[in-house]
């Protein structure tokens, strides 16, 4: 049974505390409306890839159940129930209590968590035992009574499960959790409260305005606060973001006393008419646009200009300085500031404060501001809007023997402030025992239709800043495997290759590895040029005959459920999250 479709954004690796190091976007805050057709032109069914990534082999299945007694769920629903095995004994090798399983109830259902089970927020990664308990050491920000009593009186949560029916048990391969997996609202800024990184948000009543807080538990938007960290915002990718990716903020200072260095004043310039001779002259300069950037109109045409006496709602930055130097205007080093009168689109949690007043913890935030970097510099930034992968099941029939079809395809929507660089996407593989993480390309020509390969942003279509895939039917070899996390990245910061293997026939890291995986970082310490996000939908296969016994969701072929993410989920109460035990077949 394919998974349900969810649009998101998410973040990237990182180890928080308790939190492991997994990415994730938001909530899919895409702005305008999604155009299903492709930037890209995508392969023709039965393409060859240029180099083929094994299937996985089927595993040995449960000896009570055997293939034939192995049925996919997916399941969504609140909370109703939610434990921490108090001993190993479904994972007798595990020793580490952040790592065990338990058990979840939803809508009547008895769910098996494995041990190993990592939970997938809407900005943020935990194993199942730090997710339902807490970390063993309190941290600020984290419930240490457990989730129950952790989100002020809305004490709801959404849980996404996936897995199996093993002989009649419900065993979870993937889950995913949130107060409201669809929690998203817009509205026009009024004011801020810069002392708590919150915005306010009209609501036709000026005395009451919506509240709107950053949960920013490490300061990279905002001050810094979290009511409850695990829906906190991916503080390595800008989950807070303009309509092309850029990364904004809430200054941490009233501009109007201080300037904040991080979120400077100067990166949103202000639109001003000036007089020379009793001719008034529309001073577009102060607004950068496409033609003085030297970037030739796109078929969108130019940006629109900004009313005078606006703040620049469409513009480009300027190249950065050299470095170490330092500039007085637009810097696109540093993230810029949002402003009274911008249209946002958020997602987070509804949280009360101490007077009982209600506000929006946010772990996403878009702007309907358009900024751009000069193209082919750094820093330039991305953010993705949606993404799906096939599961790459090779089979015309399920493991049972049952007739099935199979998804062996993408989809993603990405957004650029950089509007004429090659976009490239990269599975991210993970060394169960090491953790080094290998990225592998999966945008070549073979897959785009475009001459070396990569996604052109619709330079010359109705959205510049975006680009987007849509292939129906991947080149045979090129998907299989697919990963927890994908990367999106400009070819200006890195320039792909193809996976490279030793005489073993084992993969090395590449050249490519090396500059993706140490890029510089720029706006508060973001990674620049790229962005890292969980995949949030896999494509399962299906049922080809409805009345046939349901076939299995092929968890067996996800690397990270079948062997672990060794290192990679390395925090300092966890020294890596192995393979799901039971395992889900």
């Amino acid at each position: 049974m394919g998974s349900i479709k969810r649009r998101r954004a998410w973040r990237t690796p990182r180890s928080l505390a308790a939190v492991l190091a997994v990415p994730i976007l938001a909530m899919g805050l895409g702005g305008t409306a999604y155009a299903k057709g492709g930037t890209a032109k995508p392969p023709a069914p039965g393409t060859a890839g240029p180099w083929v990534i094994p299937t996985l082999p089927d595993p040995a299945f449960s000896p009570a159940a055997g293939a034939a007694d192995v049925h996919g769920f997916d399941d969504t629903g609140f909370i109703q129930s939610a434990t921490v095995s108090g001993d190993n004994k479904a994972c007798p090798s595990e020793t580490d209590p952040a790592r065990l399983g338990g058990a979840a109830i939803i809508n009547g259902l008895t769910i098996t968590v494995p041990c190993n089970m990592v939970i997938q927020m809407p900005a943020n990664t935990l194993t199942w035992a730090d997710f339902v308990n807490g970390p063993p050491t309190k941290i600020s920000g984290f419930p240490s009574s457990g989730f129950l009593n952790s989100v002020g009186t809305y004490g709801s949560f959404e849980l996404h499960a996936i897995g199996n029916l093993v002989a009649g048990k419900r065993i979870a391969g993937l889950m995913f959790a949130s107060q409201q997996s669809s929690n998203a609202a817009s509205g026009t800024i009024v004011g801020f409260d810069y002392a708590n990184g919150a915005l306010k948000v009209d609501t036709g009543d000026p005395a009451n305005p919506a509240v709107v807080q950053i949960n920013d538990p490490n300061g990279r938007f905002s001050k810094g606060q979290s009511p409850d960290r695990r829906f906190s915002v991916d503080d390595q990718n800008p989950t807070i973001h303009a309509g092309t990716g850029y990364p904004m903020c809430v200054p941490r200072t009233d501009p109007g006393v201080k300037d904040d260095a991080l979120c400077p004043q100067q990166n949103r310039p202000a639109r001003k008419d000036v007089t020379v001779a009793g001719t008034t002259v529309k001073a577009v300069t102060q607004c950068r646009n496409f033609s003085v950037a030297g970037v030739a109109s796109p078929a969108s045409g130019e940006l629109s200009a900004t009313p005078a006496g606006q703040y620049c709602n469409q513009f480009v930055m300027p190249p950065p300085p050299a470095a170490g130097k330092t500039t007085t205007g637009p810097d696109a080093r540093q993230q810029a500031p949002f402003e009274i009168g911008d249209f946002i689109m958020y997602a987070g949690t509804l949280q009360q404060d101490g007077s009982g007043h209600d506000y929006v913890s946010a772990h996403t935030i878009e702007a309907n501001v358009g900024i751009y970097t000069q193209p082919n510099t750094q820093p330039s930034y991305l953010a993705i809007g949606e993404f799906g992968v096939g599961s790459a099941d090779p089979n015309a029939n399920a493991a049972s023997g049952v007739a099935q079809e199979t998804q062996d395809r993408i989809f993603l929507e990405s957004e650029t402030t950089d509007v004429k660089t090659a976009v490239d996407i990269y599975m991210m593989d993970v060394n169960p025992t090491t953790g080094e993480i290998r990225n592998r390309w999966i945008t070549p020509a073979e897959m785009t239709g475009e001459a070396g390969g990569g996604i052109t942003t619709q330079n010359a279509g109705p959205q510049p800043q975006r680009a987007r895939l849509r292939a129906t039917k991947a080149p045979v070899g090129l998907l299989s495997q697919p990963t927890r996390t994908i990367r999106v990245a400009v070819r200006s910061l890195c320039a792909p290759q193809a996976p490279v293997n030793d005489a073993n026939g084992d993969p090395v890291l590449t050249t490519l590895d090396t500059c993706l995986n140490n890029a510089p970082k720029a706006a508060n310490d973001l990674m620049v040029g790229q962005y890292v996000a969980p995949t949030f939908e896999f494509i399962f296969p299906e049922n080809v005959k409805p009345g046939d016994p349901i076939v299995p969701n092929d968890l067996w072929h996800l690397p990270f459920v079948r062997f672990g993410e060794g290192a990679t989920t390395a925090s300092q109460y966890d020294p890596g999250v192995g393979p799901l035990t039971p395992a889900p077949w």
